[in-house]
């Protein structure tokens, strides 16, 4: 059973299951018309959508802190992602709301937003990035303003923390530490980097990948260390330093075998260029 803990709108409010005390928001057209605090819901649930947040967040303060049309963005953007992934954490309600709500704060105020990793994360995460880019219609539909590729860029890691065990601001860490390998490899090698070529996408699938490997403990079955660093020195050594930057700033072992495999991939990028 649930009790009305917080009218947000209409469409929106605050419950707790009186049986496991536990805080949720439910969204559904009507929900909160002619509703009070400490109502009893006798409303059909199975028309409406609840978002259980983390224990020990305050629920109804978090919610409130906006104007609840941003939870009704959010709310679209997760059901689509939802239908759209396999596994996906609708938890992101509340983190997803206040993103947006900020974001177009900051534009009603004249500040552009930019996003320097944009094009990483389009093609690190593409899947979540074509739900990202759809969400451009629905934030102009709730809130009547057009969000930027950049801004759809910082949506896309919302959906893509979803979709895993990183937080958002660890997803940005990837996106950060990928793109500065990729500008070390074109500093070392003295190269601009076509980023619209095939081997620069491949390369950050590889980071990408190599970074979801050392999380899980998950080692390559073949060793090409040795033949790449006979081979392929230079693009061995830049390989190297990368990994050792990422292990830093992690704070995590990467396997050794994963070098040798960096090392092609840099190689191509140098065959390339």
């Amino acid at each position: 059973m649930y009790k009305v803990r917080k009218v947000l709108n209409n469409n929106a409010v605050v419950v707790i299951d009186t049986d496991s005390m536990q805080e949720s928001i439910l969204i559904g057209t009507g929900i909160g018309f002619q509703k009070k605090t400490n109502m009893i819901l006798d409303a059909d649930l199975t028309k409406l959508t609840r978002y259980v947040q983390e224990k020990g967040v305050d629920v109804a303060t978090r919610a409130a802190k906006n104007d609840a049309v941003y939870l009704e963005a959010a709310s679209e953007i997760i059901t689509l992602a939802a239908s759209t992934f396999d596994q996906f954490d609708t938890g992101i309600l509340l983190t997803l709301s206040d993103h947006i709500a900020f974001a177009v704060s900051r534009m009603n105020n004249g500040l552009v937003i930019t996003n320097p990793f944009r094009n990483d994360i389009r093609l690190m995460f593409h899947e979540e990035y074509e739900v990202a880019l759809k969400s451009v219609p629905i934030i102009e539909k709730y809130i009547g303003i057009t969000i930027n590729e950049d801004e759809v860029s910082y949506i896309t890691l919302h959906l893509h923390s979803a979709r895993s065990d990183l937080k958002i601001d660890q997803t940005l860490m990837l996106a950060t530490l990928i793109n500065e390998s990729v500008h070390e490899i074109e500093d070392m090698l003295n190269i601009h980097i076509d980023e619209n070529s095939l081997s620069y996408s491949r390369l950050l699938t590889h980071l990408k990948y190599l970074l979801l490997r050392c999380r899980i403990k998950e080692k390559l079955r073949i060793d090409m260390d040795e033949y790449t660093r006979n081979n392929f020195p230079v693009s061995y050594d830049i390989a190297h330093n990368i990994v050792h930057k990422m292990e830093k700033h992690l704070k995590l072992d990467i396997d050794p075998t994963e070098t040798g495999y960096l090392a092609i991939h840099i190689e191509r990028i140098c065959s390339d260029a």
